[in-house]
């Protein structure tokens, strides 16, 4: 499996709060941020590739783990940060360096319906049972209860939980690697978006379809996003970080450190 110590893993049943907390640690601390979900498409055509059978393409099933590896062991520094519907105990075994966010089956709807007023799909509530029971049968998995709290109160039990590799990194030492660091997620969102578009029966316009994308500013204290049409975003990428930058909040400026 090889060494994934430099890796920090959170975890958690839909609507926990995986992607919004791991996004501002890593963009708070200067790590990356790895979004196991983002990288979807991308593990379907490597096991294309590879000849293995895929959902609704034939029997079985595959195995998205090695993969996810494969990447980790791959990146340069600095810390990681994974998150996504397939961290699990089992899956971050490999360094203890995990979190699960934990809604309870009440909050969970709650936020669900706040965030799909069309109709819960049944697979979001069925997921945090089986988030459950594999904590459940996990020794010592630790979880934060999130309920009734805010998103800067859950990022800051996450990095009093990650306090100590925190402090020891490493971490982006200066803007320039922030900025490549806010790129390496941004070229991910893209890139995921025109393989789900070219998958699709009727690929959507790049141009009218809006992502929400990270602030390439590198300012630590900096949380804002931008919202895009893809193939506007994928135009800014062309050109040197920071390119990407939340409208009417920046310019492309020095950030204080």
């Amino acid at each position: 499996m090889g060494d994934l110590t430099h890796v920090l893993w959170i975890g958690g049943p839909a609507a926990a709060g995986k992607t919004t907390v791991s996004r501002l640690l890593a963009r708070r601390h200067g790590l990356r941020w790895y979004s196991v979900d983002a990288h979807m498409m991308e593990y379907r055509d490597r096991a294309a590739a590879a000849g293995v059978a895929l959902p609704g393409e034939g029997p079985g099933d595959f195995d998205r783990g090695p993969m996810i590896f494969e990447d980790l062991r791959s990146l340069p520094g600095p810390l990681v940060v994974v998150e996504g519907a397939l961290v699990t105990p089992g899956l971050a075994a490999s360094t203890g360096n995990a979190v699960w966010l934990m809604p309870s089956q009440e909050e969970q709807r709650t936020r669900l319906e706040k965030h799909h007023p069309e109709g819960v799909h049944h697979g979001y509530l069925w997921g945090w049972q089986l988030v459950r029971d594999q904590l459940d049968a996990a020794a010592n998995a630790a979880t934060i209860v999130v309920d009734n709290q805010s998103v800067s109160q859950t990022v800051a039990a996450v990095e009093s939980h990650f306090a100590r590799q925190l402090a020891a990194g490493p971490t982006a030492q200066d803007v320039q690697e922030r900025w490549q660091l806010l790129r390496y997620a941004n070229e991910v969102a893209v890139s995921n978006s025109f393989k789900a578009f070219a998958r699709a029966s009727v690929p959507p316009d790049a141009s009218t379809v809006v992502r929400t994308y990270d602030c390439e500013c590198g300012d630590p204290a900096c949380d804002a996003l931008g919202e895009l049409p893809v193939s506007d975003a994928a135009a800014a990428l062309t050109s040197p970080p920071p390119s990407l930058l939340a409208r009417g909040n920046h310019t492309r400026s020095r950030p204080r450190e």
